[in-house]
């Protein structure tokens, strides 16, 4: 289960300031990301995939533990929303995700761990 931690964080640790701005730019137009989804590139698939790979490797996982992993993966996209136009830095956003994803994840392995 320590590559299940290990993936999931440095899956938040490859975000940089540069993919923050394309996590903005992909909010804010969303008719840009329904137009890419039209023409079968759907943006997340990537995760998804990701995300059942990781799920494979837990004993016995529930749905919910499937959740709380894509949710592990996803802070980096809470932390971007939850910044909104305040003055977070990119720095103070990445640091918000990876602790959250910390959190999530550990939570995760710590219940599977006792099945």
């Amino acid at each position: 289960m320590d590559l299940v931690r290990t993936a999931v964080l440095r899956w938040v640790e490859s975000f940089s300031g540069d993919k923050l701005h394309g996590i903005r730019f992909l909010s804010a137009n969303p008719l840009l990301v329904r137009t890419l989804a039209q023409d079968g590139n759907r943006i997340g698939t990537t995760l998804s995939t990701l995300v059942d790979a990781l799920a494979a490797l837990l004993p016995n996982p529930a749905p919910a533990d499937v959740l709380h992993l894509r949710m592990a993966l996803l802070s980096i996209n809470a932390a971007v929303e939850a910044a909104g136009p305040d003055t977070f830095t990119d720095d103070d956003i990445l640091a918000a995700a990876h602790h959250n994803a910390t959190i999530l994840i550990d939570a995760l392995l710590a219940r599977s761990a006792t099945r």
